[in-house]
């Protein structure tokens, strides 16, 4: 009883004296104790549909948080529309007169550095920036004076641009036109263009023309801005910063301009995109087919569900205006997430609040707390944590999500990162304006009656590809290889081309050059796809493999023709033949050697099968059986070796040799001179990929010159591509070979950069090479030489045993039926049930 009375009093002491410590600010903070109010400062346009989710959230995020230290935080309201200079005057009105001792809003880096500025005192107070996507983030720029408690709830905007951009590269549009919301200054937005721009090369794409909009322009010079867009021949529109109130309008004058319907494409960045949930019904018939990047957040969560009930009730009440638009964006979970953030660290301080302001923001920084929008942790001031964007397509009165996109993993399905895809498709599930099913080409051919100009160069080294003959009285006539494929290509357009053949008199890189600065919409040549010319220029699908090929003069060695004639039929072919003799042979044996003293033993047998292949085998075959097998084969041996002489005498007339150089390594040694085609791109391939000195390399301005070049030893070596070295072999193939190949891009037809044409004949090539429509550079060319390329390969020259393939299966047959009749007539004997015929020096024929 004692016991227990005694650790009754010791409870009660200690309950006593933890409640001291309590009062004292150790632990925590009694109801009774006066609480020290700080006031926190909250900007927001209470006209916008953002401000206003971001008051109501912060509201309910004070009012859900239970301080367990003796704080108590003031809210101080301003209501600021969206104005550069008046955000600025409210905030340091809050800082210098209010003593706010934290602030929240929808500041700009350029902004809080104004306001750092014109208030040095600022800089301890935590400027937390409720913007969704931090345009530079830290190291700032050196003209950007910016105070160390600068926070920014948000991520890098660049993440947003590579979403937008690999949506655009998904679907390879290669012009956009990019429209913006004048409202936070011009470098501002000079910046997100630029943003936008470095990531739109990563896709082969560029930003053809940019255009602002504000709200304050009348409506009637927004509908003029709209109609000059729409003139260009450009269809894709980027809309990447814009408040719902100014998009909503610009969508409404789209329709009236007819520019939702089928072959545009809408793409929205995130300020439109996340507050899609929100828009009004009637909004979203202006909508159709748009195309958005949404930051997502998991809506299934009961804590998000349960705070979305809550944010619902108070939105409707304090807006009844937007009544059944009430769902909250990522817009509210971060502002909400933002407060938690700097109230969790500021009750883990529990000091002298005029104390621990230089350690609250960077305790915030360093804090990580699991919010409604995720993980809430900071790197560098802004979120650490990457975002994932969903990729969704606006439909009926709503949308769907068609993938998700992460700067880590691309693109992927179900918000697992285990099926991401880097080419994932995904126009399967988009419907476009106008509801369109099919992708929009991006681009609508405007050049009404004027053609384009498509450069010929007219010191093609080859005119089997690309020919210039001026003597014509209509004009000059062009003809050639590449210029039929490029007639055959454009014919399978899904839509009418016109054009014109320009001739243009100089090198190849001129050319290039021209269509680089647009003076030709387009150049045919038989130019290679290189590296340095990707620079000016792009190319279509290669419509012809390509190599570097080096051709040299065959030289001639005696050791080279001592096994040549071995090469008059494949190895195939000797092992049938042989093997087949042996069997033969052996058959005719094994029936003759009990009845012919001149084939007993294996010697006879061996010398009986060498002497059959000439016809000179003096042993008598007196079985009937026997000659049976003998009789066919001997047929077999005449026809194969009347072809073996044929084939042979066939290859001992062409030049069977081996070339003087064998590989670059080579040339090099010997520091001989090389040649190529004057101002081909192989000129640059043989100085800056192969390394040989400039004056090693001779420019030849026709290809009739090289063989007089290799034949009086002024080059060593010839370097070809590969098309154009097929067609120099189809005409020399007797006295030149080919030596190594180095394998090159393909031959392809040259656009200015970023031309939708590029991405079109692309397609009709690809299309025209499956269908097996192409032109064939062997049947158009080749076959009117004399040489054929398979002359000059002696390695595929032999025949094989497809020409003999019936004389090897009767001969075999019969001999094998021969051997399987003896066989079981000797098993017969052995079991007695035929008698044995006494040998004789004349058999008797079982036949």
């Amino acid at each position: 009883m004692f016991g227990k009375l005694w650790f009754l009093c010791f409870l009660g002491f200690l309950l006593l004296d933890g409640s001291s410590s309590v009062k004292d600010g150790k632990f925590g903070c009694s109801s009774d104790d006066p609480k020290t109010v700080l006031n926190i400062g909250v900007i927001a346009d209470n006209s916008s549909r953002v401000g206003r989710e971001q008051i109501i959230a912060i509201q309910m995020a004070v009012k859900d948080y239970i301080f367990t230290s003796c704080y108590k935080m003031e809210l101080l309201l301003v209501d600021s529309p969206q104005n550069s200079a008046q955000a600025t005057a409210t905030s340091l009105d809050l800082i210098s007169n209010k003593e706010v001792k934290a602030m929240f809003g929808t500041l700009t880096m350029e902004e809080v550095s104004l306001i750092f500025e014109l208030n040095k005192t600022s800089m301890n107070v935590p400027i937390i920036s409720l913007s969704l996507s931090s345009l530079v983030p830290p190291p700032w720029p050196p003209n950007q004076l910016l105070p160390p408690t600068f926070i920014q709830m948000s991520n890098d905007i660049t993440h947003e641009m590579q979403c937008i951009t690999s949506t655009i590269g998904n679907f390879h549009w290669r012009r956009v036109s990019v429209i913006y919301e004048q409202k936070n200054g011009f470098s501002t937005n000079m910046a997100i263009l630029n943003l936008l721009s470095n990531s739109l090369e990563d896709v082969y794409a560029k930003i053809e023309n940019h255009l602002p909009f504000s709200l304050l322009d009348p409506e009637p010079l927004i509908e003029q801005k709209l109609m000059n867009l729409s003139t260009n021949s450009n269809r894709v529109f980027v809309l990447v910063q814009s408040s719902t109130e100014l998009a909503t309008l610009l969508f409404k004058k789209a329709k009236k301009l007819n520019m939702m319907a089928n072959g545009y494409v809408w793409i929205v960045g995130g300020e439109i995109a996340n507050l899609v949930d929100s828009l009004y019904s009637s909004t979203f018939t202006n909508l159709q087919g748009v195309i958005g990047c949404k930051v997502y957040f998991e809506e299934n969560e009961n804590s998000f569900k349960e705070f979305r009930t809550k944010f619902r009730r108070n939105y409707m009440s304090n807006f009844p205006e937007d009544e059944g638009q009430g769902d909250p964006s990522i817009y509210a979970l971060r502002a909400y997430d933002a407060y938690w953030a700097i109230a969790t660290v500021l009750d883990e301080l529990k000091g002298n609040p005029n104390g621990m302001i230089e350690q609250w923001p960077k305790k915030v920084l360093r804090s990580k707390i699991e919010g409604l929008s995720g993980i809430v942790s900071f790197k560098n001031c802004i979120l650490s944590t990457l975002p994932t964007f969903q990729i969704i397509n606006v439909i009926g009165r709503s949308y769907k999500q068609i993938a998700f996109w992460s700067p880590k993993f691309g693109f992927f399905e179900g918000n697992n990162t285990s099926s991401r895809n880097a080419t994932m498709d995904l126009s399967t599930s988009v419907i476009w304006p106008g509801n369109a099913k099919t992708i929009p080409k991006g681009w609508e051919f405007s050049y009404g009656d004027k053609a384009l100009k498509i450069g010929v160069p007219t010191t093609a080294a080859f005119k089997e590809f690309v020919r210039v003959n001026y003597n014509h009285t209509d004009g000059p006539h062009i003809s050639g290889f590449s210029i039929a494929v490029f007639q055959a290509v454009a014919t399978n357009l899904p839509y009418f081309l016109p054009y014109n053949f320009i001739p243009f008199d100089g090198p190849y890189d001129d050319l290039l050059k021209k269509v680089y600065t647009k003076d030709f919409d387009g150049a045919v040549g038989d130019f290679g796809i290189f590296a340095d010319r990707l620079k000016y220029v792009d190319f279509s699908e290669p419509y012809l493999d390509n190599a570097a090929v080096m051709i040299v003069k065959e030289k001639p060695l005696k050791w080279t023709k001592l096994w040549l004639f071995m090469k008059a039929f494949t190895a195939k072919m000797w092992v049938i033949m042989l093997s087949m003799h042996v069997f033969v042979s052996s058959s005719i044996w094994l029936i003759e050697r009990k009845h012919n003293d001149a084939l007993k033993g294996v010697g006879n047998m061996l010398w009986f099968s060498v002497s059959v292949i000439f016809y000179v085998h003096r042993e008598p075959v007196k079985n009937g059986l026997a000659r049976m097998v003998l009789g066919p084969w001997l047929f077999a041996i005449l026809i194969i070796t009347a072809s073996f002489t044929a084939s042979l005498s066939s290859m001992m007339t062409l030049s069977r040799s081996q070339p003087w150089f064998l590989d670059i390594e080579t040339l090099r040694l010997k520091n001989a001179t090389v040649g190529c085609n004057k101002n081909s791109v192989m000129v640059r391939f043989l100085s800056q990929v192969l390394l040989l000195p400039p004056e090693k390399i001779k420019q030849i301005p026709s290809v009739d010159l090289f063989p007089h070049a290799l034949e009086k030893g002024e080059i060593q070596a010839a370097f070809f591509s590969g098309p154009h070295a097929k067609v120099f072999l189809a005409k020399h193939c007797k006295y030149y070979t080919q030596a190594t190949i180095f394998k090159l891009v393909g031959m392809g037809f040259a656009f200015p950069k970023g031309s939708p044409l590029t991405v079109d004949i692309s397609a009709s090539i690809a299309e025209l090479i499956e269908r097996r429509e192409m032109p064939d550079l062997e049947s158009t060319l080749l076959s009117t030489f004399n040489c054929s390329l398979n002359d000059n390969d002696p390695d595929g020259s032999g025949l094989g045993p497809e020409p003999f393939a019936g004389l090897f299966l009767i001969a075999g047959a019969i001999a094998f039926g021969a051997l399987l009749f003896t066989a079981a007539r000797l098993i017969l004997m052995k079991l007695g049930w035929i008698k044995q015929q006494p040998a004789t020096s004349k058999a008797q024929s079982p036949i």
